[in-house]
């Protein structure tokens, strides 16, 4: 299993847990430019990778306000609800 989370964040599983990675791109060197999945963590179950992509997505936004917050909040579920609506069973 597979889900791409909007463009930024990829989850995975295998049978024993859920893996939520952030897509990156190397800055320097030689491979300058590819993209790579850094780890985020491991979760065993699905309702607590979705809580911890939320929390991270928020603390890395620059929301000022609680209505920005609420509102990035309502976006990123958006990009989950999409994601997982695209899977297929």
């Amino acid at each position: 299993m597979q889900i791409d989370i909007g463009t930024k964040y990829v989850l995975t599983a295998d049978q024993y847990q859920y893996i939520l990675r952030e897509r990156e791109i190397i800055k320097e060197g030689e491979k300058k430019g590819y993209e790579y999945l850094s780890l985020v963590g491991y979760f065993p179950k699905i309702i607590q990778a979705i809580s911890a992509l939320i929390h991270l997505d928020v603390q890395l936004s620059e929301v000022q306000s609680l209505q920005a917050m609420q509102q990035h909040i309502e976006r990123v579920a958006l990009q989950c609800e999409k994601a997982f609506s695209e899977v297929s069973v």
